[in-house]
């Protein structure tokens, strides 16, 4: 086995590096390798043992980029009130 279909991924962080594209070979244990690692865990796996932890895309030496808040439309009110579109996920 190797590594399956590509899926697109867009780091958001106050330490990501702005407008930065990785060009390394990451997958989704990586995001599991990156939590371990900043908060000191061991391991849960192989495949989080072998995988890259996403460290070319965040500068922490950098100040952290300021929050900027994006307009909605909808209140999360509107989402909560709305009726489930099919059969509930726990079934």
């Amino acid at each position: 086995m190797g590594l399956g279909f590509r899926v697109p991924l867009i780091v958001v962080s106050p330490y990501a590096k702005r407008g930065y594209i990785s060009h390394q070979t990451h997958e989704v244990s990586g995001i599991l390798k990156y939590t371990e690692e900043i908060f000191a865990l061991t391991s849960l796996g192989q495949r989080d043992v072998a995988a890259d932890d996403f460290a070319d895309c965040f500068d922490f030496t950098q100040a952290p980029q300021p929050y900027t808040p994006i307009p909605v439309t909808f209140t999360p009110a509107y989402f909560q009130a709305r009726m489930p579109s099919g059969p509930p996920d726990n079934d």
